[in-house]
């Protein structure tokens, strides 16, 4: 007799989770129906065409371009020495040659050392530019994802993207959308 209720209480079980599972996948496709697809955004873009992207780049080209200028000069020397040793290196001695050479490569290592802070401090302050704009950026593409009743939005630079429906691109409207909350 306790075996037989056993079984009874294991059937009502199973019937139990049977009809739990049975509404559930009755009930999804109605949660479903209130997200219609995947958007896809291009970041880099919207970094460089939003109104917001495009004054935080200046800002990075004001402070600097007048610091990097004196380095363009300088680096334009190495490349016309580099230019002028490939051109005139088969009129040299091996002697020469490994001279001029070894002058070369010591002036683009000095040129290296002295260009390594500078880049090193652009690289911080692209990092903290690049905050400024990530929160309103993320926040524009979810208000696109949510109008559009999206389940899913990818960044389009992602590795692995082999195709991309034109009509599942929200760049342009995530754009617009950021410019609209940081005029």
């Amino acid at each position: 007799m306790l075996t037989l209720t056993i079984d009874i209480g294991v059937t009502l079980m199973m019937r139990l989770l049977i009809l739990i599972t049975l509404s559930l996948l009755m009930t999804l496709p109605v949660l479903a129906a209130n997200t219609t697809g995947i958007g896809v955004v291009d970041m880099q873009q919207v970094l460089e065409q939003s109104k917001l992207g495009k004054r935080l780049q200046e800002q990075l080209r004001q402070e600097f371009e007048p610091k990097t200028r004196q380095f363009a000069e300088e680096e334009k020397e190495i490349q016309a020495l580099r230019q002028a040793f490939e051109r005139d290196k088969a009129l040299m001695s091996k002697d020469q040659a490994e001279k001029q050479e070894k002058q070369i490569v010591a002036r683009i290592e000095a040129y290296q050392k002295k260009t390594q802070p500078l880049q090193q401090e652009l690289v911080k302050v692209q990092q903290t530019k690049g905050r400024e704009i990530v929160t309103p950026a993320r926040e524009a593409v979810n208000t696109i994802a949510k109008k559009k009743k999206l389940a899913l939005v990818i960044e389009r630079g992602q590795a692995g993207m082999l195709y991309l429906d034109p009509a599942a691109d929200i760049t342009a409207e995530v754009i617009e959308e950021l410019d609209t909350r940081t005029k």
